[in-house]
């Protein structure tokens, strides 16, 4: 007679693991706001995922190839992005940010080839993690396969 238990473990050996939630988030960096500040937008639509006032920060890395102006646009890994959203708020015609709603995070990385090498992480205010789904993230972010699933381009 075969062993239960020892078949379920064969079993969820011979099964590819999946990524621990820690692994696969992007971590929020600490000095992300001394980085350069490569642009400001406003999703202005409610029922957007990411509605809200966008500031954007680019690390060394991500800026070099924001400001190379390089076809086709690749990112080395270690490349990172990360935008503060905050609700809109409009004063007197002026559009501004008002309370800072959460931190996302994108940045490239060994091991998320399901997400075109990108990982990606959501922060509170507070900068405690946020349930978020990669395959959700990069769904969205597959619109801009030609910038190498980038949305941010340098303002200057």
């Amino acid at each position: 007679m075969r062993n239960p238990a020892a078949l379920a473990l064969a079993a969820a050996l011979a099964l590819p693991l999946p990524a621990r939630a820690e692994e696969a988030r992007a971590p929020l960096p600490k000095d992300y706001r001394t980085w350069t500040h490569v642009r400001s937008m406003v999703v202005t639509d409610e029922d957007h995922g990411m509605y809200g006032f966008h500031e954007v920060y680019a690390n060394p890395k991500a800026l070099k190839v924001l400001r190379g102006g390089k076809k086709p646009v690749v990112f080395p890994e270690g490349s990172q992005f990360v935008v503060s959203i905050y609700e809109v708020k409009q004063e007197r015609g002026v559009v501004k940010p008002g309370a800072k709603q959460r931190v996302v995070v994108q940045a490239k990385g060994a091991g998320a080839k399901a997400t075109g090498g990108w990982r990606f992480g959501s922060y509170d205010p507070a900068g405690k993690p946020i349930a978020v789904d990669p395959a959700s993230c990069f769904a969205c972010h597959a619109q801009a396969r030609e910038t190498d699933f980038v949305f941010t381009s340098f303002d200057p």
